[in-house]
């Protein structure tokens, strides 16, 4: 990447980078699911590719940065959070979807979505929580390509959980439709140039923020 001589080229260059591997994903789910899937298996490869572009994406930036910027799966890197109950230990071990590091330091968190409704947003707010509670001062934010959630659910999930969720990063416009499945061809999604800009550009002030 030496080409990349200033931040401006380099964040340009991830934002071109990142659309194009998501576009290809969106894709590949096309031509496997359109005409022919099974349900569990659709769920699956879809959660398991969403949770791979994001810790993909943040780790392309950091070696184009030159960041010591690492995204670890959650399920590899669960934290043991231990209070005492009349004298006896108990540890409740830990994560979300994706645990992010700069410089060896956990500093955020972000919980991944094919789309989110409020039971999803209500959920990850509750996993974050709990982080908070046992200490952890990090980021907390969701990754979702549709969005399911209406703004007075998501206003009323946000007070109850004091705010807990820093922001949600949503990739695709308008509302999630059962019928109109974006991995069938027909319904595919244009991707949010300007939202998926936002979300290499928050990694951009997360690691100038974190190094001052």
């Amino acid at each position: 990447m030496s080409e990349l001589t200033n931040d401006t080229q380099r964040l340009e260059h991830m934002h071109i980078e990142s659309t194009n591997r998501l576009n290809t994903i969106m894709d590949n789910w096309c031509n496997q699911f359109s005409t022919n899937y099974q349900e569990g298996k659709m769920r699956s490869s879809r959660g398991n590719d969403i949770e791979t572009f994001v810790s993909e994406t943040i780790n392309i930036f950091g070696r184009i940065f030159n960041k010591n910027l690492v995204a670890i799966k959650g399920a590899s890197d669960k934290k043991a959070l231990t209070l005492t109950v009349n004298g006896k230990e108990i540890t409740k071990y830990h994560q979300v979807d994706i645990h992010v590091y700069l410089d060896n330091r956990f500093i955020a968190i972000i919980e991944c979505k094919a789309y989110l409704d409020s039971c999803y947003y209500v959920r990850a707010c509750d996993d974050f929580k709990l982080f908070r509670k046992f200490g952890y001062s990090i980021k907390n934010y969701i990754f979702t390509l549709e969005n399911s959630i209406d703004d007075e659910t998501k206003h009323f999930t946000d007070h109850v959980s004091d705010y807990i969720c820093d922001e949600v990063f949503c990739m695709l416009d308008g509302k999630r439709s059962p019928s109109k499945p974006i991995y069938d061809s027909q319904f595919k999604k244009i991707i949010n140039a300007n939202n998926l800009t936002h979300f290499i550009d928050t990694l951009y002030r997360l690691c100038s923020t974190s190094d001052e």
